[in-house]
């Protein structure tokens, strides 16, 4: 969150795009990353720059039902991605966090709706890269386990092969999921 959404926030407006159960746990927990963060000398000296972290929350119900019957391209699932973004375009938000690991799989469409210059939304690379760093900061102690709470779909991450690999350690270690 601090390395990479708040550090390269342009104007200090993010958006939190999940559902309603997901927003309520992020924003306490946003709340207290934003007031322990410090400034970078680029946003200190930016006018427009909102301090404390402006926050825009759209909550987006249908996204697990598209995830498990439709298409990632389907046309109305671009129609309604698209009216869902509209309301962090009008916003002028410049920080997009996704709370649901099955937004990834509409990243493109995503990114593809939102200019670079004026908006960030960071892909799955860069989860990709927070779960490398994880696991080599883990390397240096002897135990290492892997559990994964989750409320929706495990699949989504299984599929992903690079980091499970990476999160095994090269199938050194069994990743354990438990639903809550």
């Amino acid at each position: 969150m601090t390395k990479y959404c708040l550090t390269n926030s342009l104007v200090g407006k993010i958006g939190l795009i999940g559902d309603w159960s997901d927003i309520q746990i992020v924003q306490p927990i946003l709340e207290t990353f934003t007031q322990a963060y410090t400034l970078t000398s680029n946003q200190q000296n930016t006018k427009k720059f909102h301090t404390p972290f402006a926050r825009r929350s759209k909550e987006v119900p249908l996204r697990k039902y598209f995830l498990t019957t439709l298409s990632y391209s389907d046309p109305m699932v671009n129609k309604v991605l698209k009216f869902d973004l509209r309301y962090f375009k009008d916003a002028q938000v410049d920080t997009l966090i996704p709370l649901n690991y099955g937004y990834f799989n509409y990243q493109t469409q995503i990114s593809k709706l939102f200019n670079y210059k004026k908006c960030r939304f960071h892909k799955l690379e860069k989860l990709e890269k927070s779960f490398t760093d994880i696991v080599d900061l883990s390397k240096k102690t002897t135990n290492y386990s892997v559990q994964i709470l989750y409320t929706g779909q495990k699949e989504l991450l299984q599929r992903q092969k690079k980091t499970m690999r990476t999160l095994q350690r090269g199938k050194e270690v069994e990743v354990v999921f438990e639903k809550i």
